[in-house]
């Protein structure tokens, strides 16, 4: 299998998120288990809604939410109970119905890059069952974190 790539676009993150590790997050080698570092993925993308008055599964009000369509991983450093992590989310390659989030996990002592992650998403109408466009409360979260971004 190839080596999988990616590259964290900085200029286009729209949220961050620090969280301390847990222990029930370990895996039997002591460090932060695969699977959990999904979860944690998952969990930040999920703040990230909130943080704007949005749920992930109903972004609009209406029934339309996120699905996630395919996820990849590239892990560069291990973590260990009780670090503090740093999840940062960039929007990228926004299309029609979809796009990506890509996160950089890093690690809070020392801004060590952990992991590299990205998630391409695609919004769903839960009530049609079906694939829509790119609802405009999406856009305004991206068009907001820009303008935030600009003036730091």
């Amino acid at each position: 299998m190839a080596r999988i790539r990616i590259e964290y676009p900085v200029e286009q993150t729209i949220f961050s998120h620090t969280m301390a590790l847990r222990i029930t997050d370990l895996n039997y080698g002591n460090h932060l288990a695969h699977d959990t570092l999904i979860s944690l993925l998952h969990d930040a993308r999920a703040k990230l809604f909130v943080s704007h008055g949005h749920k992930e599964i109903d972004i609009d009000g209406q029934g339309v939410g996120v699905v996630v369509a395919d996820l990849a991983i590239c892990y560069k450093a291990e973590v260990f109970y009780p670090d503090t992590l740093t999840i940062e989310i960039a929007a990228d390659e926004l299309s029609r119905k979809g796009g990506d989030l890509v996160y950089r996990v890093t690690k809070a002592s020392d801004g060590g890059v952990v992991a590299l992650a990205k998630t391409g998403i695609v919004f769903f109408d839960y009530n049609e069952r079906k694939a829509v466009a790119v609802p405009d409360e999406f856009r305004a979260m991206i068009a907001k974190a820009d303008v935030v971004a600009a003036e730091v």
